[in-house]
């Protein structure tokens, strides 16, 4: 029960992520006015004023909406043909993808590297802790996956 009420969470969160990062990827600047404050809040990157390409945005979001499926395999919300060997790997590597995404964005050295405002703010309040809170909801998934300790063992 609990387990499948993170993943509908989980996958509704991740699913307007990115839903939005593919709007985006069509020339929306949502929720801004214009392209360079959109860029400045999502980016970062010093003297920014374009997004990245369609085909970028288009990934992220692609990424975003496979990981919101991943998470509904977890609950066990949807069931599709993923062998359960695969299932484990695949939610430890998502959860790690996003921990260390929100553990590095608030680093010295990567805040250096983005100093565009308001990304920084927005990073340090927003991006970082969510992606550390998706982390967590991933790590907790696989931990509520039946045997998933006997399924660890046997991937080394």
């Amino acid at each position: 029960m609990i387990a499948q009420t993170l993943s509908l969470f989980l996958a509704a969160l991740l699913a307007v992520i990115g839903l939005v990062h593919l709007a985006w990827a069509f020339g929306s600047t949502f929720p801004y006015a214009n392209e360079q404050a959109l860029a400045r809040a999502v980016v970062g990157r010093r003297g920014i004023t374009r997004m990245p390409s369609m085909a970028a945005s288009a990934f992220v979001a692609a990424c975003l909406l496979g990981a919101a499926v991943w998470a509904l395999m977890l609950g066990r919300v949807v069931v599709l043909p993923v062998s359960t060997w695969l299932l484990l790997p695949g939610g430890l590597a998502l959860s790690g993808i996003f921990l260390f995404r929100g553990i590095i964005g608030v680093m010295p050295a990567f805040e250096r590297a983005l100093p565009e405002q308001p990304f920084l703010s927005l990073n340090r309040r927003i991006y970082s802790p969510l992606c550390v809170l998706i982390g967590i909801g991933f790590l907790g998934l696989v931990f509520a996956l039946p045997n998933w300790t006997w399924r660890l063992s046997q991937l080394g």
